[in-house]
C-alpha cells in the first residue's frame, strides 16, 4: 500500500518582468500554503520523499510543507522534469522511486497535476487551485504499478476549504 500527495505549487507573483521559472511566492500564497500544510499535519502526515519542480514557486512551497510537517529539506529532491509536465511526464518521475518509501508528496503545476490527479482518482478534478492538495491511496508494491493498481480519492481539499 502506498499513498501520494499530489500538491499544486502556492499562489506566485505576476510574471510580467520575470521568467515564468523564477516567480516568487506571494504573502497571500505562503499563508494558504501553510494552512493547508497545517491541515496536513493534523493529519498525521510524514511524506518520506518530496518531490518538487525546479521552478521558483514551487521550491518554495515544498519547503514551506517540509518546515511544518517537521520533515527535514534533505527530503526534497528537484525534479527539472517536473516543470509545467504533462501527466505521463509526472508518472515517469515517480516511477524510479524506491520502492521501500510508501509516502511522497508530489508538488507541480497545472495542468499536469490536475490531469495526473484526475487519472488517479477517477473523478473530475478538473483544475486544481493554487496550494490545493489530493491524496490518493494505491494498492501497489512498487510505484511502477502506479498506473495499473486500485486507486482511491483519500481527500481533495483547497485552501478555501479549510
Amino acid at each position: 500500500m502506498k499513498r501520494i500527495y499530489l500538491m499544486r505549487h502556492g499562489k506566485a507573483e505576476d510574471g510580467f518582468d520575470q521568467p515564468d521559472f523564477e516567480r516568487n511566492l506571494v504573502t497571500k500564497g505562503q499563508k494558504k500554503t501553510k494552512k493547508v500544510a497545517l491541515y496536513l499535519a493534523e493529519k498525521k502526515i510524514k511524506p518520506e520523499q518530496i518531490l518538487a519542480s525546479m521552478a521558483t514557486r514551487t521550491l518554495q512551497t515544498a519547503n514551506i510543507v517540509s518546515s511544518v510537517l517537521g520533515v527535514s529539506n534533505d527530503l526534497i529532491k528537484e525534479e527539472k522534469n517536473l516543470y509545467l509536465a504533462s501527466s505521463n511526464s509526472i508518472l515517469e518521475a515517480i516511477y524510479p522511486i524506491d520502492d521501500h518509501i510508501n509516502e511522497i508528496l508530489l508538488i507541480g503545476h497545472n495542468p499536469g497535476i490536475s490531469s495526473l490527479a484526475t487519472y488517479l482518482c477517477n473523478e473530475d478534478i478538473d483544475w486544481m487551485s493554487t496550494s490545493s492538495v489530493v491524496a490518493v491511496e494505491l494498492e501497489i508494491s512498487k510505484w511502477t504499478d502506479i498506473a495499473n493498481g486500485k486507486r482511491k480519492l483519500i481527500f481533495y481539499t483547497k485552501p478555501s476549504d479549510i
